[in-house]
């Protein structure tokens, strides 16, 4: 399915960026240990990075059930509460999804609109911050909502796929 080649193109991609972060912050201490002036962008790379890497990484959390949860609460309650719960919470998790891919395309447009650029030691249009956003959080609302389509418990493991990452 293309979705799912899409998400794992993604969590590939957060891999990638990762990796090219690690390298970018040793070349930088490297080169100011050995007395030579560093790289002015690595500083401003890292933190371009960090948000592609969480927001392309976040949909196959998601999907693996990686995702943070609370214990205590399934643990103590009967199996028909626990999956009212469990739909609730996924609900809750859908709807904050949207309204964040929604608010992160009216920003995406907004700023493209205006020509907004993020000024740093890299020049990097606004929007592509914004348009990050935005495919990470609607994808996060597809990952959520495959739960419910498919009648899984987002609190079992024990039905996750095990794939390569």
């Amino acid at each position: 399915m293309a979705h799912d080649r899409l998400v794992q193109a993604m969590a590939w991609l957060a891999g990638g960026v990762l990796v090219a972060t690690f390298l970018a912050i040793i070349l930088d201490v490297v080169m100011r240990n050995v007395g030579l002036r560093s790289p002015s962008w690595t500083s401003a790379f890292s933190e371009y990075a960090m948000l592609v890497a969480v927001m392309a990484a976040a949909p196959l959390v998601i999907r693996e059930r990686g995702h943070v949860w609370v214990e205590v609460i399934t643990t103590f309650t009967g199996a028909r509460f626990r999956r009212a719960l469990g739909v609730a919470v996924v609900l809750l998790c859908i709807a904050i999804s949207l309204v964040m891919a929604w608010y992160a395309v009216v920003m995406a447009i907004d700023t493209a609109a205006r020509g907004e650029v993020d000024i740093r030691s890299i020049i990097l249009p606004r929007w592509f911050l914004y348009a990050v956003l935005a495919a990470g959080s609607l994808l996060c609302a597809t990952e959520f909502a495959r739960f419910i389509i498919r009648g899984e418990d987002m609190y079992e493991r024990s039905n996750v796929s095990q794939g390569p990452l």
